[in-house]
C-alpha cells in the first residue's frame, strides 16, 4: 500500500517537474493574444502600396504601470503615429511599440 502511494507520488512529482521546465523554457513573446494593435490593418507593412519597400522599424519601451502605457499610447497618437501597439507581458508589465 505504502509501496503505491509512493509510486504514484513520485510520478505525479515528476509530471509536475516535467510541465514546469517545458513552460518556463518558452519565451514570452507577443502573439495573436497579446498584441492589441491600434492602426489601420489595411496599411500593415507596405509604404505606399509598393511591395519590397517596408515601413520603418518599430520603436520599444517598457513600462510597469497601465496607466503610464495608456498615457504614452495617447502622446503617441497626438504626435500623429498611425501605427501603435500595446503587448501584454504579464506580471503588471506592458510594452508599447509604435511607428
Amino acid at each position: 500500500m505504502i509501496t503505491t502511494f509512493l509510486v504514484a507520488g513520485a510520478a505525479v512529482s515528476l509530471t509536475a517537474l516535467f510541465v514546469a521546465t517545458r513552460t518556463a523554457a518558452r519565451p514570452a513573446l507577443a502573439g495573436e493574444n497579446t498584441a492589441v494593435g491600434l492602426q489601420d490593418a489595411a496599411a500593415e507593412t507596405l509604404v505606399g502600396g509598393v511591395a519590397g519597400q517596408a515601413r520603418s522599424d518599430w520603436q520599444l519601451t517598457t513600462l510597469d504601470d497601465l496607466s503610464d502605457a495608456e498615457d504614452l499610447l495617447d502622446s503617441l497618437e497626438a504626435h500623429g503615429y498611425a501605427d501603435r501597439e500595446l503587448i501584454l507581458l504579464g506580471n503588471s508589465s506592458f510594452a508599447v511599440r509604435w511607428r
